[in-house]
Formats: structure tokens, sequence, C-alpha cells
């Protein structure tokens, strides 16, 4: 949940930049490939080379993202012009009633998710789960800790 709520914050960062096609700066332009590469960039996430979103959006994104059929916070979709075509645009959703994403005109903003743009969804993408370093326990001599010995306790 809570890498969810960072890529919120950081897609809210970018709203007011304007929109500028095949360009990821904050506060100068994005499209809405630039907008998910931009925040991926922010949060040390991987993210597709801007030739593959070029070519396959579905396909890029895969390369980075965990596809999936909830549309949750953080979230990533993509979207069609038409439900029956391929997508050629894609979104971070807020929560269930918005979405962040570069429009043509009025650069990055956050909208309102309605029917509108819930008939053309394509796909569902969540960020893959970041790795947590925990320490690395081992017992002396295959002893576990319910016989009392570790290597903290001789």
């Amino acid at each position: 949940m809570r890498q969810g709520l960072d890529c919120v914050a950081m897609a809210r960062s970018w709203l007011g930049t304007p929109f500028h096609a095949n360009t990821s700066v904050k506060g100068v332009g994005a499209d809405c490939a630039g907008l998910i590469e931009g925040v991926a960039r922010e949060l040390g996430r991987a993210y597709p080379a801007r030739s593959d979103v070029a070519d396959d959006l579905v396909c890029a994104a895969r390369t980075c993202l965990v596809e999936t059929l909830e549309a949750k916070a953080g979230n990533i979709i993509l979207l069609a012009t038409q439900p029956t075509l391929p997508p050629v645009h894609a979104a971070i959703v807020t929560d269930i009633n918005t979405i962040i994403h570069a429009h043509w005109r009025a650069g990055v903003v956050e909208n309102r998710f309605g029917n509108w743009f819930a008939a053309r969804i394509t796909h569902v993408f969540a960020w893959p789960q970041l790795e947590t370093k925990s320490p690395s326990l081992s017992w002396e001599g295959g002893a576990t800790p319910s016989t009392g010995t570790s290597p903290w306790h001789p």
C-alpha cells in the first residue's frame, strides 16, 4: 500500500507540467509516457526505453510493471481512444475516482475517473513489489531458535 501512496504523491508533484511530446522533465514538459517515466525515475524504479513505448505501449509496460486486474492508487492504466482499439494513452490512478495523466492541451492534470475513461481501459499494471532487505539469520551448527542455542547466546 505504501508504494501506491508514494507513486500518487510523486505524480501529484508533476501537476501543472506542460504537455510536450517525447519529454519527461517535471515542470518543463511531459507526455503520458513521460509522466510515468518521470515518476518511475524519481521512485528509483525501472522504466521502458522511449523507443519501446513508441513501438508497443503494452509490451513496454510489461518490461517493468506487473499486469493486474485491480485499478487502485498508484497503479498504471492504459487507455484506448475507442473501447475496441489498442491503447495509446497512460495514466496513474490516484484513487477510485481520479487519475493523473498528461493531457495534450492542459498538461499534467488530475481528472475525475468516470465512465468515459473506464470504458477505454485496456490494461492495468502495478509496480512490482520492492524487496525489503531483512537481516539474514544463520544458526550455528544447525541449532534453531527453539533449542535456545543461537550465535548470540553461547
